[in-house]
This record gives structure tokens, sequence and C-alpha cells, in this order.
């Protein structure tokens, strides 16, 4: 097990419809934008609903040369027809990770980050690839150089960014384009997946378990997967004094047919490894009794699993409690993720 790593256990009933609600108390209205303007609430849902399903652009303002690393550039298609952008680093190895991002990302990371926390996954990357790793980055749908999107983001075909509720078919795309190539088909593989990325390749062993072949999928590193709904419902407290959460799924569930994902649904599908890694500090992912999201969905994974849990007051310090800073962790402190890979792959 991890250094730092606490044990919860929640109790829920694997049984009950993926809507249901797990480890959130509801945040009490407060003074904000939504208490003094109610009226508003229809335009400020759809405007959720665009960051969500539109997110703007972002440039790949790095690449992995900018690292010491070649690379070349390739497309592959997800399992619903969409074209994704890809960086393949190949060095003749054994062994492939296969890296996507978060929301507000690319493959490269994002300039701006989130509540002022900028992020890069190409350091991260070097790591793997000095400890002789292939590996594939992929830009998911709507996001950086891929197709997707709707209305101004849109590129080639449309297809709404999801948060992880789609994205399980591009991972599943990413999986064939391996199965199918004349080198990386024999590689053990290694899922790094990060937030929506998580979630959505927690889904995909629920939606695609053939996708999966075991003999060479050894493990799945999840970086900060989240219960969707309990981060709309925090977030849009937070931020505007009010929880629309149930709006704002209702209204994407009528514009685009699918709901804020929920790794709760499919957890237990995941054959492999697992490695979890959560802020736990994160005011979108910490309930006011004091558990982090993180905790219940580690609790849930019904395979071999181990937690690190990322802050200022952790065994390893690292940053000061903010939700970005996870995706740089292992920037820093690699040591756990290469032995937690080389445990499953080595």
């Amino acid at each position: 097990m991890a250094p730092g790593v606490e044990t919860h256990r929640l109790s829920f009933d694997v049984e009950e419809p993926a809507a249901r609600i797990v480890n959130l108390t509801r945040p009490s209205p407060k003074c904000g934008l939504l208490s003094v303007c109610p009226c508003i609430k229809g335009s400020i849902t759809n405007s959720i609903i665009t960051a969500r399903t539109s997110p703007p652009r972002l440039e790949n303002v790095k690449t992995p040369r900018d690292y010491g690393m070649e690379y070349t550039n390739v497309e592959f298609y997800t399992s619903d027809g969409v074209r994704l952008s890809a960086w393949e680093i190949h060095q003749g190895a054994a062994k492939l990770a296969i890296v996507n991002h978060p929301l507000m990302c690319t493959r490269y990371g994002s300039v701006a980050g989130m509540d002022g926390v900028p992020v890069q996954f190409l350091p991260m990357v070097k790591h793997l690839h000095d400890k002789g790793y292939n590996i594939l980055m992929y830009d998911h749908r709507g996001q950086g150089e891929s197709d997707g999107g709707v209305g101004k983001t849109r590129i080639g075909k449309e297809a709404p960014v999801g948060c992880g509720a789609v994205e399980w078919q591009d991972l599943v795309g990413a999986l064939k384009y391996v199965e199918k190539h004349p080198s990386l088909s024999t590689n053990k593989i290694a899922l790094v997946m990060q937030c929506m990325g998580a979630n959505a390749a927690i889904a995909a062993w629920g939606q695609a378990p053939e996708a999966f072949n075991v003999s060479n999928v050894r493990c799945f590193v999840a970086v900060q997967p989240t219960i969707s709904y309990n981060m709309v419902c925090r977030m849009t407290a937070a931020k505007l004094g009010r929880d629309i959460a149930d709006e704002v799924q209702e209204a994407q569930r009528s514009k685009f047919g699918f709901e804020f994902t929920n790794p709760f649904a499919f957890i237990g599908s995941v054959k492999v490894p697992m490695l979890f890694t959560q802020v736990k500090a994160d005011q979108y992912t910490l309930d006011a009794s004091g558990i982090n999201d993180v905790q219940a969905i580690y609790d849930a994974c019904p395979t071999d699993k181990e937690l690190i849990w990322i802050g200022p007051d952790q065994k390893k310090p690292f940053g000061t409690g903010k939700r970005f800073e996870g995706y740089g962790y292992f920037n820093r402190y690699p040591e756990e993720l290469l032995a937690f890979l080389a445990k499953h792959l080595d």
C-alpha cells in the first residue's frame, strides 16, 4: 500500500441506479449570484453546459521533443468515428503507457489551468520514457487538436465533450489502434488516465469490456477521478451561492442525451490493479463529513488497489490543497507511479 493511505468504509448499494448520490452533503444556499438573481438560473445553467460540452480549444504549446523525447504525430478513430490526434513516443520497448488528460486541458496540459494552477503532463511522461516505456498520448474529442466539439469549437465530426460520459469511446479507439499496431500490439499496457479521462476509462471497462485484453492491459492509474454530480453541486454552490446540479444534469440530458458520468455504474467491471491519486483537501471532491469522493470510488474498486493522498500535510508534502496541483504530483514525485507500473508490467 502506498504511503499515506487511509481507508474509510462507506456503505452504499451498488445496485442502485447510476443517478444515486454518494458521499454528498448538500451545501446550504448562501449569498451569491443565484441567491440575488434567481431569474438568471436558466442562462447560467446553459453556460455551465457549454463549458462542459464545448470547452475552449487549447493549444499543445510544447511537444515531447521539448523534453528530449522523439515522437510521431499520429491519428486514430474512436469507436464512434471521431478522429483523435495523438503523440506516439516509440523507443522499441516492450511496455506501453497510454496517457489521457482532464477537462480544460490537452495532452500537453494547460497554461491557465484552474484556480490559478497551470499544469504540464510531459515531465511525468519523461519519467516514464526514461524508464523504457513507449507512450501514446491523445487529445480527447472536442479538445486540443482532435475532432469533435459543438458550435464554435467543432472540428470535423460534431461530438460534444462529455467529461468522461462519452470519452470511453476515445479510449476504445486508442486500444484498437494499439491492437493493430505492427509493434505496439505485443506490448504490456498501463493506463494512465486523468480526471475525466479516468472516469472515461472506468466506463470503458463496463461499456466495452471486449476492448480490454487483460493479457496486455496490466494495470490502471486513475489520477483524480470524480463523481461528476458531486463536483457540479459543490462548484455551483461555491461560485454561485446555490447548488444547481440537478438543473444542469437535466438540461444536459435534454440537449445531448447523456447525464453526468458516474464511476459507480462501472467500477465493478475493472479487472486489473488500480492506483488512485487525489488532492485530499480538494474542495470540489471533499464532502462536509471530511471524506473525499475518491475514497468512495477506491472502496468500490473490486481489484487490488493503492491510494496516494496529495497535499501539504502528507508524507511527501506537495502543493497547497488545490485540485490542479494533483496533476503535477508525479512530475515531482514519480517514484510511486514507477514502482506501481514496474510491479505489474516488469
